[in-house]
């Protein structure tokens, strides 16, 4: 029995231990910031250069930031700097703390003996990650410290990815830097045009072709928060299909994740035709157009447009960006069919759109640019308006001026008669 008793409470304290050891998984919320920034702590004649910040965004789950700030000691004397990033309520992992040449470790401290420390700015952070020490910085020395980790993204139920930049921090340091630039770069696997938002906290310096966001700024700037927005809409269809708990949806969902389009459009026909109108259909039918596409069946790709389209559509938020999806492909089969005409017309509809983000109206001139040359002649010219003349003539060719020209014959026929009279009348009184 004694045994027993011991067995039992080597259990539960191992059941403890292990509840205790395990960390929690914590969602992201909107308001943490994907990167609060380095901060100087304590640190003299620190003098803080070039600011560098990269997000490489993944996919909707997780990001890689990597951070460099160049800092040189303008004073006489070795100084040393006490550096740490407050901690948000995000899963952050694979962090890595740098002061060139070398890898530190880092500490977790409590907010209580950081916050008061940094003068200019009000925080009141729970939790900061510090270099483990104070680093050493020589006279005139210019070294880059820099933190790399992997971040939890924040994931709204309208299928937003929202990141935070605080920039706020720069004030900890000594001096303004003369540069800062922050990147965020997408996957190139994954990333889709219809996914980018058409609007910033504080627009981009410069959106690349190669789907990277840029800011710079320099010692003049006043540093605003950066934030911005990103939908991976694919993953959200897919997300709410999961949510049917259909075994006909998850087979199809399996069949176009493994692309293998022909099976994934077997069976997303199995399961419209064996399940009652919902919006799930329309989700389904978004893929099915993906997978028709894939198999080069451009004319099943507008068919199945135009039988979402006679439904009452309903994509809440993401309804601008479905459009936009949509829009891709049916320019692409429009163009794969040699349907020139109704190509042009829908990219030059389209282009009207005062909201259309950066990349979408880049890949709308670069698809009018593959008309060919005499289409392209030929359409515009059936397309340019008609001069005022030409407007004229053609309305009084379709009639359009019938009550004009009898009200304007019957004026004439008076003008012409009032002459006729008055000259007549002339005439009498010379004679008489």
């Amino acid at each position: 029995m004694k045994k027993m008793n011991l067995m039992t409470a080597a259990i539960f304290i191992l059941l403890v231990f292990g509840l205790i050891a395990v960390p929690t998984q914590i969602s992201a919320n909107e308001n943490e910031g994907v990167f609060n920034g380095l901060y100087l702590i304590s640190g003299g004649d620190a003098t803080l250069k070039n600011v560098d910040i990269s997000i490489l965004v993944n996919d909707k789950s997780s990001s890689r930031v990597n951070a460099s700030y160049e800092v040189e000691n303008t004073g006489e004397e070795t100084i040393f700097l006490y550096m740490g990033m407050p901690l948000s309520n995000v899963n952050i992992t694979e962090a890595t703390y740098r002061f060139t040449p070398y890898v530190y470790n880092s500490r977790i401290v409590a907010g209580e003996m950081i916050n008061h420390l940094i003068d200019g700015v009000a925080l009141d952070y729970a939790n900061w990650r510090t270099y483990s020490f104070e680093v050493p910085l020589r006279p005139g020395e210019i070294k880059t410290a820099s933190i790399s980790y992997t971040v939890e993204n924040y994931y709204s139920e309208d299928g937003r990815l929202g990141f935070n930049i605080d920039l706020e921090h720069i004030k900890s340091w000594n001096s303004k830097p003369e540069s800062i630039k922050v990147t965020a770069s997408f996957n190139p696997r994954s990333v889709r045009i219809y996914n980018f938002d058409n609007r910033y906290a504080v627009n981009p310096t410069e959106m690349t072709p190669q789907y990277s966001l840029e800011w710079s700024f320099d010692e003049t700037a006043d540093f605003r928060d950066i934030s911005f927005n990103y939908y991976p809409v694919d993953d959200k269809i897919k997300d709410e299909l999961v949510k049917q708990r259909s075994s006909r949806i998850d087979a199809f969902l399996k069949e176009y994740e493994n692309r293998d389009y022909a099976k994934a459009i077997e069976a997303g026909r199995e399961y419209i035709q064996n399940s009652q109108p919902t919006e799930a259909h329309n989700l389904v039918y978004l893929l099915m157009a993906d997978s028709y596409v894939q198999q080069r069946e451009y004319n099943q790709v507008l068919a199945v447009y135009e039988l979402i389209e006679s439904t009452d559509l309903n994509f809440g938020e993401l309804h601008k960006r479905i459009d936009n999806k949509m829009l891709i492909n049916k320019i692409t089969a429009l163009e794969n069919l040699k349907r020139y005409e109704e190509m042009y017309d829908l990219i030059m509809y389209e282009k009207l759109d005062p909201d259309l983000n950066y990349y979408l109206e880049q890949w709308l001139d670069e698809s009018m640019a593959r008309i060919p040359d005499s289409t392209l002649e030929r359409i515009e010219e059936e397309r340019k308006p008609p001069t005022a003349f030409e407007m004229f003539v053609r309305r009084f060719i379709d009639g359009n001026f019938t009550v004009i020209l009898i009200a304007g014959g019957i004026i004439v026929a008076l003008i012409v008669f009032l002459i006729y009279y008055i000259r007549k009348k002339k005439k009498k009184n010379f004679f008489f």
